[in-house]
């Protein structure tokens, strides 16, 4: 994920950081639950 462009405030800098810590979270339990679907077969 690449985010580009200029910060203006603290609250903005708040938001773009939870989305990139959902992002990332979202990812791991993607990789997750991939391995488990291999796991079974």
């Amino acid at each position: 994920m690449l985010i580009v462009g200029s910060i203006s405030n603290i609250e903005e800098q708040r938001d773009i950081r939870a989305i990139a810590e959902i992002f990332i979270i979202g990812e791991r339990f993607r990789y997750l639950a991939l391995q488990q679907k291999n796991k079974k077969k």
